[in-house]
Order: C-alpha cells, then structure tokens, then sequence
C-alpha cells in the first residue's frame, strides 16, 4: 500500500509545471508560444534564460523529490516505479490538461538518486551533441537511448531500475515524436540565442 500511495504522490509532485506558474505569472500562454512546450528549452526562447533556469531546475528538482518519496516509502525498487511516475506526471500532468513538458530534466532528477553512475554517460553526451549539433532534441534522444544501455552496466541485476531506464527512454522517444520527423526531414529547428524567439525543437 506504501508503494501505491508512493507512485500517486510522485506523479503529481510531476504534475507542478515549474514552467506553467511562470507563463501564469506573465500572464503569457506558453502552450501557444514557440514549440508549445511547458519546458525549459521553450522558456527560453519565449522568456529567456533566467525563466529557463528555474524551470530547468524545477523540473530536475521533481524527479529527485519523486525518486525521493519512494525511497522513504518503499525503498529502491518502490523509488524505481516513482521515477517513472513523476515523469509521467510531468509530460501528462492532470492540472494543466494532461499537456506537459518532454521529461528530460525530471528524468535527469530521477536519475540523481537512482543510477547517479549513469549520469557520467549520459550527461557528457547531451553537451557534446549539443555543441557539436545545437540540437537540443537530438541531445535528448541520443542521452535518452545511452540510459538504459549505461544502467544495465553500472547496476547489473536491478531489474526494476533498468526499467526506469527503458521505461524513460520509452518516454522521451515518445514525446518527441514531432521532433524525430523534423529531424529526418531535416527541418528541425536548432537551439536558439536568448534573444531571439520561436523555434520548435523542445
């Protein structure tokens, strides 16, 4: 029961849209803004690097409190399945219409708790094909499918983190289904400079 009321309380520790209350606060829908994304990378196009900076912290901070939650409750294998809760929460959030973010941030916050070993693998990775590419969505995809693959070598037997891993690289991939469209047709749009606007990458 423990690990029940565990998964429901991450899920809607997902479900808080860091940036949702900071489109409210500006009064600026940013679900009709740039790619209509409730994330980090969108934020910044539409409101610029310190908005995104706190979104992007927000969210990684959700994945830790969720994981978190579920260590207290249940322990590592009851954390696993509320890593995969509260990022599901935060890409079909109940109080914002089901309409989230993609969750790679709160997956990069799950992780910090879960398989922290990982997270040498995965986040060199998203910054070298950032920079080599300047696309945040090819980033994300190429550091979503390394997960599993990194977790199955640095925490051999733990057959509910591995499917934290998969289950998130499952996720990322699904959500970025516009994304991979673009990318194969080669008219995705790269990660732009703070001032400028639109774009539809993240």
């Amino acid at each position: 029961m423990h690990g029940l009321i565990a998964v429901i309380i991450s899920y809607f520790i997902g479900g808080f849209l860091t940036a949702g209350v900071i489109s409210s606060i500006k009064r600026v829908d940013l679900s009709k803004k740039g790619s209509g994304n409730l994330g980090a990378t969108n934020t910044l196009r539409v409101f610029g690097p310190f908005a995104a900076t706190l979104v992007l912290l927000g969210d990684i901070a959700k994945g830790v409190l969720g994981v978190w939650v579920g260590l207290r409750l249940g322990g590592r294998e009851v954390a696993a399945l509320c890593g995969l809760a509260v990022i599901i929460g935060h890409n079909w959030p109940l109080f914002f219409g089901f309409q989230g973010g993609k969750g790679i941030a709160t997956t990069l916050g799950a992780m910090i708790l879960l398989v922290p070993k990982a997270i040498m693998v995965v986040i060199p990775l998203w910054v070298l094909v950032v920079l080599l590419t300047r696309y945040v969505s090819l980033a994300s995809l190429l550091a979503a499918v390394a997960l599993p693959v990194a977790t199955y070598f640095f925490y051999p037997g733990q057959k509910l983190v591995l499917l934290f891993a998969a289950g998130s690289a499952l996720l990322a991939i699904y959500r970025h289904q516009e994304n991979i469209r673009r990318l194969l047709a080669g008219k995705e749009h790269k990660i732009q400079y703070p001032h400028r606007t639109g774009g539809e990458e993240e």
